[in-house]
């Protein structure tokens, strides 16, 4: 049940990183469409292809599903031209842009770009893109960003462009519910982990004066859908493991999970070899992985899902990860076919019970 005590019905989403040709992308979005996802995510990451090139090839072949980046960031584009990339993609897609946008990702050390001032910049980035959008001339000098009498040379085909923030950071998270109109938590499946996010976007929320039910709020979530575990297992603890690895030292949010890293953890993380991901992915319990990814046959995944989410939860976003030999397709089919609705069924009879 949601919050008002109807049964949950999360709008579905997909997220896709730059591992598919654009031919490829265009026809995994086309899918997903056809399975009732009505979010298309994809990645906007340095030295991969080109996001929003792709995301227009997206546009031209779908109709209905909304097209976003998964996400972008403040630095490595000026917010003006992030405004009018994204109010482009909005016009061709005849209004189905949304833009996710975060502070993450790689490349920024091989291009010489250092993150400063996130907040700062995320809210500069956010109210320079939100004004450009909406028509007005804008002039400012942020403390990350500044503009002199900048105006997009055209109109866009809505003045207001939903903004998605994706973060793992409190004050992140606070900013979102003041200025965001949704936000992605990413891999958080404890229920009480993605209560203190919501609890931070809730103060957002509250400092800003704004209702919480126009914030969307998606769990974004990876999964390997498999009848054979042990191959699941083995594709999402070295994803795991790669992720913790490469987010070094940052790792206070783990304590949210519960998840304790052994002791040989830092100094594989400093080592930044294939061999050190190997033996990191080979120390993580089950335990560990399962507080991130879902992973596991479609009944396996189905309830842990199920008892990842919570009233808040308006989206569910897929990242999906194929096992040796599975196409990337069956994945994104299993768990907008088996998985989800079993996993609502599951919280549909248990708040049964609880009444």
């Amino acid at each position: 049940m949601d919050v008002s005590g109807k049964p949950m019905s999360p709008s579905l989403g997909l997220l896709l990183f730059s591992d598919y040709d654009v031919a490829e992308l265009v026809s995994l979005a086309q899918q997903s469409e056809g399975l009732g996802y009505q979010y298309f995510w994809y990645t906007d990451v340095r030295f991969a292809r080109e996001c929003y090139i792709a995301l227009a090839a997206v546009a031209l072949g779908t109709k209905t599903i909304r097209i976003g980046t998964g996400v972008t960031d403040p630095y490595s584009r000026h917010p003006a031209i992030t405004a009018a990339a994204i109010a482009t993609l909005d016009e061709l897609s005849g209004g189905r842009a949304v833009l996710g946008i975060g502070i993450g990702g790689a490349g920024f050390k091989e291009l010489g770009i250092e993150k400063t001032l996130p907040i700062a910049a995320m809210r500069e980035a956010v109210e320079m893109i939100n004004a450009l959008i909406a028509g007005e001339k804008v002039t400012t000098q942020g403390k990350v960003f500044a503009v002199d009498g900048g105006k997009l040379s055209f109109q866009p085909v809505r003045s207001k462009i939903p903004v998605y923030f994706a973060t793992h950071g409190a004050q992140m998270t606070r900013l979102a519910g003041q200025i965001a109109d949704g936000v992605l938590i990413a891999n958080v499946l404890q229920p009480s982990a993605f209560d203190f996010y919501t609890g931070k976007l809730d103060e957002g929320i509250a400092k800003a004066g704004r209702d919480a039910a126009t914030v969307d709020v998606g769990l974004r979530v990876e999964a390997c859908i498999n009848d054979d575990d042990a191959a699941a297992f083995t594709v999402m603890r070295k994803r795991v493991a790669s992720r913790i690895l490469s987010q070094y030292p940052h790792w206070d949010y783990l304590a949210e999970l519960n998840v304790t890293l052994p002791d040989e953890f830092a100094a594989l993380a400093q080592e930044r070899s294939p061999e050190a991901a190997a033996k990191a992915a080979a120390l993580l319990p089950r335990e560990a992985v399962e507080a991130m990814v879902l992973v596991g046959s479609p009944e396996r995944v189905a309830e842990q899902l199920a008892r990842a989410l919570t009233p808040r939860v308006t989206q569910i976003t897929l990242r999906p990860h194929a096992a040796p030999g599975q196409k990337i397709g069956d994945v994104i089919a299993a768990f907008a076919n088996e998985v989800v609705p079993r996993a609502l069924s599951l919280v549909s009879a248990e708040a049964g019970e609880a009444t």
